[in-house]
């Protein structure tokens, strides 16, 4: 049975749409092995590689959902999941829009989300990939969002591929007065990958009208545009239990070069689970890969070696590749042995300031934890919930199971501050209520409340785990930033750190930068809320 539709408003929460779109596909929606995404990049383009991908979810057989949208799209609005879509076969311009970016990142391309009045569409980088995201134009846009129609038309000619999404799917009941309503084919009711481009860039020359301006007959207003990768990479709105891009290729424990020299020396022991890697067509293990003429060597190596990917073409364990000429030797390959595999702790950052609160930075705050965590990419994941709800909240815990629970947030003597999701003044979590949550979430070791008066949540508590970390009092957001860092440096270390030792280190961090708040942080054993 599909799931319920999602919502969200477009208006209140601008970024947050890019939570929506994830970077793993099903199989249908892949393309099938005898057409290689690198052959056809290098070849023949960006533009060759979005045609294959529109026509192959032009087969699907989705039809456009006509049913008009709330005026001025003032509410909040349903969005389908990908599965939803592909059992259901139809979708709104939103929801086909978010599809196609998910495709395109999941083939390695880097989408913007292109959001009007009553409409959106999407434009593909021709310049960036997922893999090499920074290029010309970025400048422009404020943390992943550009709101300068201006702008957006000026790059879009030279860096992007407008592509009007409805038009892989049946759009008979569309009006003729937009774009996406012309040039359909009698046989399905979809236009070609041309029309659908030449739609696009219909809407940027005459269709649409920059925000605030009177839109006038057959045109839109321009709300904004969305770099997905920017957002997600940098900024932290990836969806929740979204762990892996869904690139064709998977390198692990291993060097790989295109044009130039791989090599792998001394390496140690390690595995990969099969369950994640879903979808490689080619995987490197323990080992080097060369393209272009380039030398791969791999030396002193060790390892071990799980099952594989069932979906995986090109396999390579304990060996070297090369292709265009290059040299490919490995040296001193012992036999695999067995490693036990230690799954990496999560670290489930939550974030809010509803509108009207004082503004956090809490991009800030990720950007720290990342750095903390960056170093042990094996022992740890971070899974960040920005813009968060109560519902948000519990529903990150049941999907990501994590050992560490971080809130950013505005606190009371009564609660934490979250958002309402209707872009409103906000909802108060009670202490005793997140406790409950805490509670049902077996290996949960730690919760850190970065927030002012948080210490009222220890109001009961026993031994051992789970921990609470609160504050007394008011802190600052340098001070919060400052404590975490020495807080989670310390775990990924060592991750079995005692917590009472990490909270130690913390604090210290916290006497070095923000000595004034070093009393602020209370530490608490058995949280029962």
């Amino acid at each position: 049975m599909p799931e319920m539709p999602r919502s969200h408003d477009l208006k209140a929460e601008p970024r947050a749409l890019a939570r929506f779109i994830p970077r793993t596909v099903p199989p249908a929606l892949r393309l099938p092995p005898e057409i290689n995404r690198l052959d056809l990049l290098h070849q023949e383009g960006v533009e060759a590689l979005l045609r294959e991908l529109y026509n192959l979810l032009r087969d699907q057989g989705i039809t456009c959902d006509v049913e008009p949208p709330a005026p001025a799209m003032a509410v909040r609005q349903p969005i389908r999941t990908i599965d939803t879509i592909l059992t259901e076969k139809r979708g709104t311009c939103l929801d086909l829009s978010l599809l196609f970016c998910a495709v395109c990142l999941a083939h390695d391309l880097a989408p913007l989300l292109i959001v009007l009045e009553g409409h959106a569409f999407v434009a593909v980088a021709t310049g960036r990939t997922l893999q090499q995201p920074h290029g010309e134009g970025m400048p422009a846009f404020e943390r992943g969002m550009l709101a300068s129609f201006d702008a957006l038309r000026d790059q879009v000619p030279r860096l992007y591929l407008p592509v009007e999404c409805t038009g892989f799917a049946a759009g008979a009941g569309l009006s003729r007065e937009y774009p996406e309503g012309r040039g359909r084919e009698r046989r399905d009711g979809c236009m070609s990958f041309d029309r659908a481009v030449r739609a696009g860039e219909e809407y940027l020359n005459a269709h649409i009208a920059p925000a605030g301006a009177t839109p006038g007959a057959a045109r839109r207003a321009f709300l904004y545009a969305l770099d997905i990768v920017t957002l997600q990479d940098r900024y932290g709105f990836m969806p929740v239990g979204d762990t892996l891009p869904g690139d064709t290729r998977v390198y692990l424990d291993s060097a790989h070069a295109e044009g130039g020299a791989a090599s792998v020396r001394n390496q140690g022991a390690g595995e990969a689970a099969p369950s994640a890697l879903p979808d490689a067509d080619r995987l490197y293990q323990r080992s080097a890969h060369a393209e272009g003429g380039g030398d791969a060597r791999v030396e002193n190596q060790g390892g071990s070696v799980t099952p594989l990917p069932a979906k995986a073409r090109r396999t390579y364990i304990g060996s070297a590749h090369a292709e265009g000429g290059g040299n490919a030797s490995v040296v001193n390959v012992p036999a695999p042995v067995s490693v036990a595999r230690v799954e990496p702790a999560t670290v489930l950052a939550v974030y809010a300031a509803p509108p009207g609160s004082a503004p956090l930075h809490w991009e800030r705050d990720v950007r720290a934890l990342r750095e903390a965590l960056a170093p042990y990419p094996d022992r740890f994941r971070l899974d960040v919930v920005p813009l968060a709800t109560p519902e948000d909240v519990q529903r990150a815990l049941v999907q990501c199971r994590p050992r560490y629970l971080h809130l950013f947030a505005h606190g009371a003597v009564d609660g934490i501050l979250l958002d309402d999701g209707e872009g409103g003044r906000g909802w108060k979590l009670p202490y005793p209520l997140l406790a409950e949550m805490v509670r049902a979430m077996p290996g949960l070791r730690c919760v850190l409340l970065s927030a002012c008066d948080s210490a009222y949540a220890a109001s009961a508590t026993g031994s051992g785990e789970p921990y609470l970390i609160a504050m007394r009092g008011k802190v600052s957001v340098d001070a919060a930033i400052a404590f975490a860092g020495g807080f989670y440096e310390t775990l990924a270390a060592r991750e079995d750190t005692p917590i009472e030792a990490a909270f130690a280190q913390g604090l210290i961090r916290l006497q070095l930068i923000a000595p004034l708040d070093a009393e602020v942080p209370l530490l608490a054993a058995g949280w029962r809320g």
